[in-house]
């Protein structure tokens, strides 16, 4: 017959070593996955340009989504999509550096 305190500390021995094993599976699923994916949380698909806001909890907004530029209306109850821009309602102008006075 086997010693009660040695099949003890052999359970308790062998249950430690399984649950340090799926801690360290899943430390390192974690930094894997983070690594990964990080690419996709520093860059943001949606960006608000602008909003407007014309009355209580009624705006509009222009946002970006990829390329694509598009004025929204936004109500408690819902999101409408009033049009689409061709190009960026941004005007960013550049003037050489002799003419800056």
């Amino acid at each position: 017959m086997d010693d009660p305190f040695a099949s003890l500390v052999k359970m308790v021995s062998a249950l430690l070593l399984v649950l340090g094993l799926i801690l360290f599976c899943a430390f390192g699923a974690r930094r894997l996955l983070r690594s990964r994916f990080s690419r996709w949380s520093n860059t943001p698909m949606i960006q608000v340009i602008s909003t407007a806001y014309l009355g209580p909890k009624k705006e509009v907004s222009i946002i970006e989504v990829g390329k694509q530029y598009l004025v929204l209306g936004v109500t408690p109850n819902q999101i409408s999509l009033l049009t689409r821009l061709d190009e960026s309602p941004i005007q960013q102008e550049t003037k050489p550096l002799a003419e800056i006075k």
